[in-house]
């Protein structure tokens, strides 16, 4: 189980897509945000993750969950769900990170309460915008929920 060094910086990538989890990497490194990035593979780990630092209180909330959507075993709405259940990470910003564009994808971040729908773009430039996202949501909390990247 990952436990972080320094909670402040603790973000959580739930990717299956290694290409993709590189470019977040490069996004926060770009925007110069200090962290601490843990990466879990599938919807089940994920939701195994969340269930283990419900069941241990020695365990840190991720300061912020980077979700796909479209993920193998257990999808991200699954995950979103149980992490918006969880009575200690239940309020964790979270920022989607998907392909797609679909109206019921975006409808269901909102439902769960996502902070941001991050459509996944197809040049370095605008991934690299992640890290803009990532910094509001650290630097301005809950006031980050105004800020909508357009992709």
């Amino acid at each position: 189980m990952f436990n972080p060094v320094d909670p402040s910086k603790y973000i959580l990538l739930a990717e299956d897509n290694s290409a993709d989890v590189e470019l977040v990497r490069e996004a926060l490194q770009d925007r110069a945000i200090a962290h601490e990035l843990h990466v879990v593979e599938d919807g089940e780990r994920a939701i195994d993750f969340i269930e283990r630092i419900d069941r241990d209180a020695t365990l840190q909330c991720p300061k912020l969950f980077l979700l796909d959507l479209h993920l193998p075993k257990r999808d991200g709405e699954e995950v979103l769900r149980r992490l918006r259940a969880s009575e200690r990470c239940g309020q964790t910003p979270v920022v989607i990170l998907t392909s797609s564009d679909s109206p019921l994808d975006r409808e269901t971040a909102a439902r769960n309460a996502a902070l941001h729908y991050f459509r996944k773009p197809s040049t370095l430039e605008q991934f690299m915008q992640l890290g803009d996202v990532v910094k509001d949501i650290i630097t301005l909390g809950a006031a980050a929920r105004t800020v909508e990247i357009a992709s």
